[in-house]
């Protein structure tokens, strides 16, 4: 999906940083601060100002504008760059070409965002879309600067033709303060594909599992197909894959029993229109809510609800998952990573060798300070360790700080 994401002058982000991404799984380590949270953020704020809450809720209103979002090391620039290569993948109406080397470039797609500022607080926003089309070259979709450029869309005397005109125009005129992309509604397929795939890209950056969360509370049977981001349509979801997708269901229920050989099933009760999940497990009369579950366990079930959710979608952030996690748990998930991961892109914050463990020296992403103080993304091979062999750890590497992102 996210073949590779470039930031300048981005919260710890510096000088352009290209940070390239794997298909699969990202797993992302380095000492607390050095700039994960604020790769994730980049990702989420494309979510958000295309197909979310828009740009401004999420910039101006969330994080404070300009003056919180730009980095301060190193000099002040008057700019924001964020940009966005998205693989051929994305771009389903491309449905002759068939899947291509993750390397190969000729069908990418890539969308610039400059955030410029204006005064203290305020700010105007440049765009650039792109696609390439093999052999055809490239092709500019959206080229709009300060709300002033061009777009490729239907010409207002010609319905039927879509073609790149000047904007803006007597039928169209946008919010200054949003995304063009986000508010474009022409047939375009490549304005429909970016929006479809952006839509299922999902950040969990915390659960709030507190005895008043929302999480442990009854919940309507909604409409979503995945987990919400606060975890809160838990029962839903675990119902709709019982229901529809058994054999998940039955592998959520398997999982349970290997961390906890007590564990029998999951049941729900019904209270209206609403249900309440509940553990039951051998030698107990009555099963155990889910207000009252430990809160490993429900962290555990929340996260199992993302890796064995057929419709759990196309990208997927996460931070910290081993958060409250037994080591034997924290096995489990990093093998529904690497399950889940076949279809589904990753990008996993983490500070858990055990979690490292499971994984191969090409899925991880070192970030790094500089002595400037900003965020720098390096990679390892094999080939970097003289004594590397097939008993090597990731895991066991990095905390004994060969690796890299650590203190010592």
């Amino acid at each position: 999906m996210l073949k590779r994401i470039t930031l300048e002058n981005f919260f710890s982000f510096g000088e352009p940083t290209t940070i390239e991404l794997n298909p699969g799984a990202n797993l992302l380590v380095g000492i607390n601060g050095s700039g994960k949270s604020n790769f994730l953020k980049a990702i989420r704020l494309l979510h958000e100002a295309v197909v979310g809450k828009g740009f401004e809720k999420t910039f101006l209103q969330e994080w404070g504008g300009f003056g919180n979002v730009a980095n301060v090391s190193g000099g002040t620039k008057d700019y924001i760059k964020l940009s966005y290569t998205f693989s051929d993948d994305v771009m389903k109406y491309k449905e002759n070409i068939p899947k291509r080397n993750w390397e190969d470039a000729s069908f990418d797609t890539i969308y610039n965002i400059v955030i410029h500022k204006i005064g203290a607080t305020s700010y105007y926003l440049e765009e650039h879309l792109s696609s390439n089309n093999g052999s055809l070259g490239n092709t500019t979709y959206i080229d709009v600067k300060n709300n002033k450029g061009q777009l490729f869309a239907f010409a207002e005397d010609e319905a039927e033709k879509v073609q790149l005109i000047k904007y803006p125009n007597a039928a169209m005129s946008f919010s200054e303060f949003e995304l063009i992309l986000r508010q474009l509604n022409q047939g375009v397929k490549l304005y429909f594909s970016i929006k479809e795939a952006l839509e299922n890209i999902v950040t969990y950056d915390y659960f709030n599992t507190a005895a008043n969360s929302l999480v442990r509370q009854p919940s309507t049977f909604g409409t979503e197909e995945k987990l919400l981001p606060t975890g809160e349509n838990l029962n839903s979801i675990i119902q709709k894959l019982k229901n529809k997708h058994s054999l998940d269901y039955e592998k959520i229920e398997e999982l349970l029993r290997d961390i906890n050989p007590n564990f029998k099933d999951i049941t729900f009760n019904l209270y209206g229109s609403k249900s309440y999940l509940l553990l039951r497990e051998k030698n107990l009369a009555n099963a155990i809510g889910i207000d009252h579950l430990s809160d490993g366990t429900l962290r555990y079930l929340l996260l199992l609800a993302i890796f064995y959710n057929p419709n759990r979608g196309t990208g997927i952030c996460i931070d910290e998952p081993e958060t409250g996690l037994h080591p034997d748990m924290i096995h489990t998930i990093a093998e529904a990573i690497k399950y889940a991961s076949k279809e589904t892109q990753f990008f996993i914050a983490t500070h858990s060798p055990l979690l490292l463990n499971a994984f191969d020296l090409e899925d991880v992403l070192i970030f790094e300070k500089d002595k400037q103080n900003q965020t720098n993304v390096e990679y390892k091979s094999e080939d970097d360790f003289e004594d590397w062999n097939e008993h090597s750890l990731v895991g066991q590497l990095w905390l004994n700080g060969e690796l890299g992102g650590k203190r010592w």
